[in-house]
């Protein structure tokens, strides 16, 4: 496995912080006005859904439309606009549920990855639909493929998955971590959580019980749970990082009642099957390509449909991407100009085995 560095998260703080200072910044002028005029049409829309649906209040149709509405809402960066269509024991509840899901951890011996030397060739994209829902799953039959990608960071910004590619001469991919977003720009350029690169500790792990830590082995196994970064180690895995929900633990289901809590939305996932296939889901939402999006429970039941034996979701909304040979495959909800958000990382896969372990930090 040979030796495994680790970084103080002081220490790779101040690092990014002089690549920062060195490389200045690239913000865009147009973001500022464009995301207000963003923020008071969504306060509008979802005030006016708010009283659509106050006529339904109390019925169970209106309650179950109204409910999901607060839960898409609540699974935001704008959580507290959640109180206009709930009350307040309703709103508590919602919150609870989105951040008091313990994570279960996996079963590393679940998983075998064949032995093959597939390379790129062996990935496959598989368009799919469902109710009020389009998206893709691709499946990478080379788990050794496939690699976190930090961003390369300049002033607090992160990178757009196609210069990831590009610069590490990655073929496909989709985002991973969520990003600190203090003042709702979408920068990027900080993830929140565990960032573990080559053994490498990036970023430090985030303590919340609710959050997994997502990761691969050397041998192409995915692991899923709660670790420190001594027990990654010590497992064999060479990138991790964090994020939540737990969609399928060691073949089981992790929602068995209602839709999950998330509400629906664009949606990002990965998952393993019993093979070692790596399976990545990318759904559309917000109306972008006809979707509206997907609720968790419905990213779970194609997980399962693929034989995930472990699963989970990644960062969603307008950070879900997904990336192939060159171009991004589905419709991204960002109001970007360049029609992708940026990045603090993303899962990448290479085209041979030699490419992924050349593959260098920024």
């Amino acid at each position: 496995m040979g030796t495994r560095k680790n970084r103080h998260r002081s220490g790779q703080r101040e690092e990014r912080n002089v690549n920062r200072g060195r490389q200045g910044t690239r913000r865009k002028t147009w973001k500022r006005p464009l995301l207000l005029g963003i923020t008071v049409f969504c306060a509008v829309f979802i005030f006016c859904i708010g009283a659509f649906v106050g006529f339904l209040y109390k019925t169970s149709t209106g309650t179950q439309w109204r409910l999901l509405l607060a839960e898409t809402v609540a699974s935001t960066r704008h959580y507290q606009w959640a109180r206009w269509l709930t009350t307040p024991e309703e709103f508590e509840q919602i919150m609870k549920g989105l951040s008091g899901i313990a994570v279960s951890q996996s079963d590393i011996n679940a998983v075998t990855p064949s032995e093959t030397t597939a390379n790129a060739d062996s990935i496959q994209v598989i368009p799919i639909h469902g109710s009020g829902y389009n998206g893709d799953v691709m499946l990478i039959h080379n788990p050794k493929l496939i690699r976190l990608v930090p961003a390369k960071v300049v002033g607090d910004e992160g990178e757009y998955i196609t210069d990831m590619a590009k610069r590490v001469g990655a073929v496909a991919g989709i985002n991973a971590s969520g990003f600190e977003d203090p003042n709702g720009e979408g920068w990027g350029g900080i993830p929140v959580g565990l960032e573990y690169v080559n053994g490498q500790v990036m970023q430090a792990s985030k303590d919340d019980p609710s959050w997994a830590t997502v990761g691969f082995t050397d041998s192409g196994v995915m692991v899923m749970g709660n670790y420190t970064e001594n027990q990654l180690a010590s497992l064999g895995v060479r990138d991790a990082m964090q994020f939540h929900p737990e969609l399928v633990v060691n073949g089981q289901p992790t929602i068995t009642e209602g839709d999950g809590g998330w509400g629906t939305d664009p949606r990002t996932a990965i998952g393993q099957a019993k093979d070692g296939t790596v399976i990545f889901v990318v759904i559309n939402g917000r109306l972008h390509a006809g979707s509206i999006g997907a609720t968790m429970r419905q990213v779970m039941d194609i997980m399962l449909q693929y034989h995930a034996v472990n699963a989970c979701a990644m960062d969603g909304g307008s950070s879900s991407v997904m990336y192939y040979n060159g171009k991004i495959i589905n419709s991204p909800s960002t109001i970007d100009p360049n029609g992708q958000r940026h990045l603090p990382d993303a899962w990448m896969v290479f085209p041979t085995v030699a490419a992924a372990n050349a593959m260098t930090t920024p």
